[in-house]
């Protein structure tokens, strides 16, 4: 039997049941929609993350480089690669899918995204053959046209597949064999270069078809025995700036139907070479093309093995004198990528932390911030 109290209080709570209920009918009712990204800046990051631990499901972050937000996501499945299109309103993936997530029937495609609302705009078939490494920032390039893509392979055999992006297919395949990574002319968008074992660089000219018209090599130009170059280099037009593993600058024109080297230049002083300094990490240079300074990881003891170390210091150099003009903590950088225009901003990427550091790189080089993890394992990192 209920008591008068208790009667009371349950007509209490009906009422206020009953009257939750109707101002809750009274809400709009929501609208459901998917968010797209701001307008760009010169400070948005692209940062690929392999994410080893998931390996099947890599992924290509989307940063505001002022706040360290993150600002979205698109998937690279398995060990996929990306960059930007030459007027930054797409994102190509180069990548591969296997069927039963990791077994079964292997697939490669080139993905298409939106560069704003993240949408995917084209899936193209591609021959299985794509490589599936660490992100580099060769391993899928555009023409300088936008009309032609280029996917590095490996079956182990190095090769490159042309996709017709305008008509929307597969154009060819180029044997590349002892070459690796891919440069593309700025000059002549059915052209690209590649770096080969030999010491040399191989270029080719597609014809109007995406098909290889011509292959000529460059005179031997580096010892990759005595000092290799990293694969990761920085463009500027038709001319791509090399690091050796004992730290000399070796540029590359690549315009022509033979790449033309220049003479190599070093960064370490007698000094600096006593102490064992060298560079290191995945992508360990970058250049701003309008301050006309390059920045580099280096680390000290350095020795035959160390070319994958993460950065004790950050050097700046002018690259009219060829001097250097500043040294900083490296924040145990191991990919260091610059803004261009003005009131630039370097960040280092850690691989091992998976944080990100941000330098004031105006007139003196200046740390900022290091925030993070934001990847698990990064090894690319492209500005807007």
């Amino acid at each position: 039997m209920m008591f008068p109290k208790a009667l009371n209080a349950a007509a209490v709570g009906l009422a206020l049941g009953l009257a939750a209920s109707a101002a809750c009918a009274e809400l709009p009712v929501d609208t459901l929609g998917v968010a797209t990204l701001p307008p760009a800046d010169p400070y948005r990051l692209y940062l690929s993350d392999m994410v080893i631990s998931h390996f099947v499901d890599g992924k290509l972050l989307i940063i505001d480089g002022k706040t360290f937000k993150v600002q979205g996501h698109v998937a690279l499945g398995l060990a996929g690669h990306a960059t930007l299109s030459p007027d930054r309103s797409e994102i190509l993936v180069a990548t591969a899918y296997f069927t039963k997530l990791n077994r079964g029937e292997r697939f490669a495609e080139l993905n298409v995204y939106d560069a704003i609302t993240l949408k995917l705009k084209a899936e193209i078939s591609v021959p299985s053959k794509h490589s599936q490494s660490m992100p580099y920032r060769g391993a899928v390039r555009s023409s300088a046209d936008g009309r032609f893509v280029f996917m590095q392979n490996a079956t182990p055999a190095s090769s490159v597949t042309v996709v017709d992006r305008t008509a929307g297919k597969f154009a060819s395949e180029v044997p590349t064999p002892g070459c690796w990574m891919i440069y593309p002319a700025q000059s002549n968008p059915n052209r690209f270069s590649t770096l080969c074992g030999d010491g040399t660089m191989l270029t080719v000219t597609l014809d109007g078809d995406g098909k290889a018209a011509s292959r000529k090599k460059s005179r031997k130009f580096f010892d990759a025995d005595d000092d290799a170059l990293f694969v990761s280099a920085e463009q500027n037009g038709d001319n791509y700036s090399f690091l050796s593993f004992k730290g000399n600058v070796q540029n590359v024109n690549v315009g022509g139907e033979e790449a033309v080297p220049g003479e190599p230049w070093p960064l370490v002083t007698a000094a600096d070479v006593k102490a064992g300094w060298r560079p290191g990490g995945y992508q360990p240079l970058t250049i701003q093309q309008k301050s006309n300074r390059l920045y580099v990881g280096m680390h000290p003891k350095g020795k035959e093995g160390t070319h994958k170390d993460a950065a004790k210091e950050i050097w700046a150099f002018d690259l009219a004198s060829k001097k250097r003009i500043g040294r900083v903590p490296g924040h145990h950088s191991t990919v260091v990528s610059v803004t261009q225009g003005d009131a630039p901003r370097l960040y280092g990427l850690s691989t091992e932390k998976g944080t990100l550091a941000m330098f004031d790189a105006g007139q003196k080089l200046r740390h900022m911030k290091t925030e993070g993890p934001f990847a698990e394992f990064g090894t690319q990192l492209d500005p807007q």
